[in-house]
C-alpha cells in the first residue's frame, strides 16, 4: 500500500511540474521540418480566360504595389510570428456573398491555406487575402471573398460568370492554362517535408536526390503520407506529367481539405509525414510548437 502510495505521490508531482513549466510538453506533439526543397514552382492568380483587360490591369499592380506586396510577405512569414493573433492578422469586414454588382471583385479562394488563405475566428487573413484587399482598392472595387474546396478554384473561375480571379497559391501548370489565364508569377514556391519532432528517418539527408532515395526506399507504415488535396504536395507523390514530377508508387498518400489536418493525422499516428508548401510549412511548426 505504501509503495502504491509512494507511486501515485510521484505521478502526481509529475503533472504538477508539467503544468508548472512550458519546457514539459510532449514531444508527440511536436513537428519540424525537413530543411530540404523538393520542387520549383512559380505562384500566380487565375483569371477568367480572354480577360485581357483585368489580366493587364493584375500584372500592372503587381509592378506598381511590389514594395506593398514584399511587406505583406515580410508580415505573414516574419521569424516567430503568431499567424492567429487577430490583433495583427485578419479582417472579418470581407463580404463573402457576391451581389453581382459589377464595382465587386470577386475572388476563389480555400481558406486552409495558412500563411496565404485562412481564417482566424471569422476574420479572413493570409498574404493573398491581403493582396487581394490592395488590389480591389487598385481597381476602385469592393472585395468579395468565396471559399470553396481548392480543386473548385481554377473550375469556378473558367467556368462561372460570378468569380473575376482565383487567388489560393495556385501553381502555374499548362493544364490549369487550359482553363484560365494566369497573371504573372508573384512567389515561388517549393515543396518541403514536415514529420514529427522525435522522427529521425530524414535526418542527416541535405539534397532532393537524397530525400527522393530516402521516399522510394520506404514502406509500411513509414511510406503512408498525407497533404491538402488536390494541390502540388499530392502530385509530387503521386507522380504529375504536368508538375514534372515521377512520383513514388511505394507511397501511400491521403488527401485532406487543408494540411492541418494532415498534420494532426500524422501526431495521431496515422501517418509518418507530410507533404506541404515550405511557407506553410513554417506556419504549422509555428502553430503546433507554441
Amino acid at each position: 500500500m505504501k509503495k502504491i502510495i509512494t507511486l501515485l505521490l510521484s505521478i502526481v508531482t509529475v503533472l504538477v511540474a508539467c503544468f508548472a513549466f512550458s519546457g514539459c510538453k510532449n514531444k508527440e506533439s511536436k513537428i519540424k521540418v525537413v530543411p530540404v526543397s523538393l520542387s520549383s514552382e512559380e505562384y500566380a492568380f487565375a483569371i477568367k480566360k480572354g480577360d485581357t483587360e483585368l489580366k493587364n490591369s493584375v500584372n500592372t499592380f503587381l509592378k506598381e504595389k511590389k514594395a506593398d506586396i514584399d511587406a505583406i510577405f515580410a508580415k505573414y512569414t516574419a521569424e516567430n510570428v503568431n499567424l492567429n493573433d487577430s490583433s495583427k492578422f485578419g479582417d472579418e469586414t470581407i463580404k463573402t456573398e457576391p451581389s453581382g454588382a459589377d464595382n465587386e471583385l470577386v475572388v476563389a479562394t480555400n481558406l486552409e491555406f495558412a500563411p496565404f488563405e485562412y481564417m482566424i475566428g471569422n476574420k479572413i487573413a493570409g498574404i493573398d487575402m491581403e493582396i487581394a484587399k490592395l488590389l480591389a482598392a487598385y481597381l476602385n472595387k469592393t472585395l468579395v471573398v468565396v471559399n470553396m474546396q481548392f480543386e473548385a478554384v481554377v473550375t469556378s473561375v473558367s467556368t462561372v460568370e460570378t468569380y473575376d480571379i482565383g487567388m489560393a497559391g495556385l501553381t502555374i501548370t499548362e493544364t490549369r492554362k487550359a482553363e484560365v489565364d494566369f497573371s504573372d508569377a508573384y512567389f515561388g514556391a517549393t515543396q518541403m517535408l514536415v514529420v514529427k519532432e522525435n522522427d529521425t528517418t530524414f535526418d542527416g539527408l541535405t539534397t532532393k536526390e537524397q530525400i527522393k532515395e530516402k521516399l522510394a526506399s520506404l514502406s509500411g507504415n513509414a511510406a503512408k503520407c498525407g497533404g491538402q488535396k488536390g494541390t502540388t504536395s499530392q502530385f509530387y507523390i503521386e507522380g504529375s506529367e504536368d508538375f514534372g514530377f515521377n512520383g513514388f508508387k511505394n507511397l501511400e498518400f491521403s488527401g485532406y481539405a487543408g494540411a492541418s489536418q494532415a498534420v494532426a493525422d500524422m501526431l495521431n499516428g496515422n501517418l509518418a509525414f507530410v507533404v506541404v508548401d515550405k511557407e506553410t510549412a513554417n506556419a504549422l511548426v509555428a502553430s503546433y510548437n507554441a
